[in-house]
Order: C-alpha cells, then sequence, then structure tokens
C-alpha cells in the first residue's frame, strides 16, 4: 500500500484562534501590496505636483493627424453613431451644445436614440483635411466629410488652452 496523506483533520496543538483575534497586516502575504487609502493626487516621477496641465490634444507637430480624428468623431456624432459626450473635453460649451442639438434632430429624424450606435447603410468619413496655423495659438482646418455619393464641408478653428487644445468654432456647409 502507498503512504497517502490521511485527509481526516488533524487537531490542533495549542489554543484555537477565532478569526476576530488575528490582528490585520498592512501588506498582504509575500506580494507586499499597500492596503491603505491613497488620498493625495498622483504626483510625477520628481516628487511635486505638476505646475502644467496634462494636454489633452497633441503636440502641434501632432495636430495635422488628429485633426482629421476629431472630424471624423464630430461626424459621427451629428450621425448618431457616437454620443456627444465624447468629445466635451475637446470642444467649448457652445460647441457641444451645438453637437447635442445636432444629433437629437438626426435622432428625431430616423427615431432613435443620439449616440446608440444604429446602423446606418452609409457612414460619414473623412475625405480630405487641410490644416492652417493661423498663429502659435490658433490652428484651423477644413475637412471634407463623404456621406456616400455626396460631400460635406466642415470648418474647424482650435485655440491653445495652456498645453492643450480646444475646438472653439465648428461650421457645417451644405450638401454637394
Amino acid at each position: 500500500m502507498s503512504a497517502l496523506p490521511s485527509r481526516e483533520p488533524q487537531e490542533e496543538s495549542g489554543p484555537s484562534r477565532s478569526p476576530s483575534d488575528v490582528p490585520l497586516a498592512d501588506v498582504q502575504e509575500m506580494l507586499g501590496f499597500d492596503l491603505q487609502p491613497r488620498l493625495d493626487p498622483p504626483r510625477p516621477e520628481g516628487g511635486e505636483p505638476a505646475d502644467e496641465p496634462t494636454p489633452i490634444v497633441p503636440a502641434r507637430g501632432h495636430l495635422n493627424a488628429w485633426i482629421p480624428q476629431f472630424a471624423q468623431k464630430v461626424a459621427e456624432v451629428v450621425g448618431g453613431d457616437r454620443p456627444a459626450s465624447q468629445l466635451v473635453r475637446w470642444t467649448t460649451k457652445d460647441i457641444y451644445a451645438d453637437l447635442r442639438y445636432r444629433a437629437s434632430l438626426t435622432a428625431r429624424s430616423g427615431a432613435y436614440d443620439p449616440g446608440s450606435g444604429r446602423n446606418q447603410p452609409v457612414r460619414p468619413r473623412v475625405h480630405r483635411c487641410h490644416v492652417y496655423e493661423v498663429s502659435d495659438d490658433i490652428v484651423e482646418a477644413t475637412v471634407t466629410i463623404r456621406f456616400g455619393a455626396g460631400l460635406r464641408a466642415l470648418a474647424v478653428r482650435f485655440e491653445r488652452a495652456g498645453e492643450s487644445w480646444i475646438c472653439t468654432v465648428l461650421n457645417f456647409g451644405g450638401y454637394d
């Protein structure tokens, strides 16, 4: 016969302890998790709080690639495929309100909830984008968006707000 360990519980020698008698540790076994809550905001590598906010929109060199992505998102909001709340951090209050209004108009015409990701037969796509640097703090762009066989123009203006950029003007052109 083989010597397998018995499955019967063995009696412990010494006094029995209840779970409430065991002191809690600040770390959990060998992994060393800190179980204390963090109450201070996170600090950068140097240990001092950051004086400047983290940029929301990429630096100037990346705006040429980012603006078409922003325009695509705007077209999806207006078309009802994306909630307007996803653009709130990159727009002024007036632009955000206008996007919500346009999305609600589109939703009413199709009897669905705005931003619910409706199934469109034709999806908007950025066709062309031209970026113009007006000054160090202002960038404007003209974007052509294709809706099936038709094209629609979009004019966008971004202004620097600290280290980030925010959309201050958003004008839609008619269908072509």
